[in-house]
């Protein structure tokens, strides 16, 4: 439930609950009392109202025409009689002297100060928990004494007590009604609240290991899973910015390391011509060529670098365009089949014949892909297998759910099965094969993984049971204008 609308509950319930309560006090002591009782809470009250106010009509007319009467001791005593029966009473007074009042009067107030009462000019009087009205008259006795008549007449017949029990118990239901849900909306509020700003200030912290859990679905329920969203988003955040520093040092190192040892071979050569070890001219010649070899590998360590650190924070733009892979192919066989054979290598195509097989590449990016991989064959197979049968094998295939899969395969020393999860990592080497002998920089298969995974495909590597590598590149199928995803759509 929102909070807008659990606020408008509250207020509807404020109003509603307490008339509820009410009501039902009501019925329940309706419900207990006796017929009897109702019937002189309901009726006997019209009755005695009707009777009192003959009574008052009989005063006035004897008080106005038959004043002598009222010092009829048989009279008035009958009339109190009547007025007792009837919740009222009568207190006379004449010449200032002590007044006459009903008995009824003296025992429900033996404390009421009756000459007082005549004196002041009150319309109403409590006696006994219950409100009489005063009806005031003045009077003229027959041998001309003046005096005062108060007719005293009960008003209601419920006493002033319950009164104000019924509203106290009403102010008490409704001021309780609205504690008790200013207290549970507040609450229902107020603790998410409170635990959400823990949340944020663990966060402000940088503890982003505990969860931010929603308590309520309303808007601070939304807030709370914002706020899990960008915990998750800063952790991840502040883990890949650790990674990548954890990467950059990793780098330094390895760049530090690779660049020391031919700029030291470099130096030690050159040195050497500069000391006169070289001391004819074939060793001159031959130390500056090597010299310049040492350097051209520098060269282009810096460019392959230079090209991982743009891959690597995604600073490269791919042109991608749908090719067809058989064709593609079956062109750089064709171009690299010279070089092979010039390096005894035998360089066989397998699955390019057929109808065109799609994919969205850049061309250079791809082909650079099948020249680290190629080139990695080359220079392991000819460090390692001397004159030995050499031979890379190029199969292609198309696979279900819209991907296409090619395999470059050597019979070259292959690596230790438990260096093939590292084999994609930047200057990783195996101990028996990624040698620095070899003139490697440790970045070409790292390269190719990044070219790739910017395809949006990934790359493998295998053992195969007869020997050598093999590293299995799949893409997404181009169709219909678009890359095939693995659902065929």
């Amino acid at each position: 439930m929102s909070i807008r609308t659990r606020l408008q509950v509250a207020l509807w319930a404020m109003v509603i609950v307490p008339n509820i309560i009410m009501i039902s006090l009501i019925i329940s002591l309706l419900y207990f009392l006796s017929d009897q009782t109702l019937h002189e809470l309901m009726y006997d009250e019209k009755y005695y109202k009707d009777r009192q106010a003959i009574a008052l009509g009989e005063l006035s007319y004897v008080m106005r025409y038959e004043p002598e009467r009222m010092e009829n001791d048989h009279y008035l005593n009958d009339f109190q009689n009547r007025l007792t029966e009837l919740q009222a009473g009568v207190v006379l007074e004449r010449n200032g002297n002590a007044p006459i009042v009903t008995p009824m009067l003296r025992q429900a107030a033996p404390h009421e100060d009756w000459s007082k009462l005549v004196e002041e000019d009150r319309d109403q009087i409590a006696i006994d928990g219950y409100l009489y009205q005063i009806v005031r008259q003045d009077i003229v006795f027959a041998d001309g004494g003046e005096g005062k008549v108060l007719l005293l007449r009960q008003q209601e017949q419920i006493p002033i007590s319950w009164k104000i029990i019924v509203v106290t118990v009403g102010l008490f239901v409704l001021v309780g009604t609205s504690i008790f849900l200013t207290y549970t909306v507040s609450r229902s509020i107020l603790k998410p609240l409170y635990s959400l700003k823990r949340s944020a200030e663990q966060i402000s912290e940088g503890m982003l290991d505990g969860e931010v859990r929603p308590v309520n679905k309303d808007e601070i329920g939304e807030l709370s899973t914002a706020f899990e969203a960008m915990r998750q988003r800063l952790k991840s955040s502040i883990a890949e910015r650790l990674q990548e520093e954890e990467n950059r040092k990793r780098l330094l190192s390895h760049i530090s390391h690779d660049l020391k040892t031919p700029i030291t071979a470099i130096k030690g050569y050159i040195e050497g011509i500069l000391d006169g070890v070289a001391n004819t001219r074939e060793k001159q010649e031959k130390y500056l060529q090597t010299a310049y070899r040492k350097a051209a590998d520098m060269d282009r360590l810096i460019d392959e670098l230079f090209l991982f650190s743009k891959l690597d924070m995604q600073h490269v733009v791919y042109d991608f365009k749908p090719i067809d892979i058989r064709r593609f192919m079956k062109h750089y066989a064709e171009d690299q089949q010279f070089d092979l054979e010039k390096a005894g290598i035998v360089l066989e195509l397998h699955g390019v014949a057929g109808e065109p097989l799609l994919v969205a590449a850049d061309t250079e990016k791809l082909s650079r892909v099948f020249h680290n991989i190629i080139g990695n064959s080359v220079k392991y197979m000819m460090n390692e297998t001397g004159d030995a049968d050499r031979r890379i094998e190029i199969s292609l295939r198309g696979l279900p759910g819209g991907y296409v899969q090619f395999q470059i395969r050597d019979n070259g020393p292959g690596v230790e099965p438990d260096a093939l999860p590292m084999l994609f990592d930047q200057f990783y080497r195996t101990e028996q094969s990624r040698s620095t002998e070899t003139g490697g920089s440790g970045l070409g298969l790292a390269i190719v993984k990044q070219i790739v995974q910017g395809h949006g495909g990934y790359v493998e590597a295998s053992l195969p049971a007869d020997g050598g590598l093999a590293i299995t590149v799949t893409l997404r199928q181009w169709r219909n204008g678009h890359e095939h995803d693995a659902e065929g759509r």
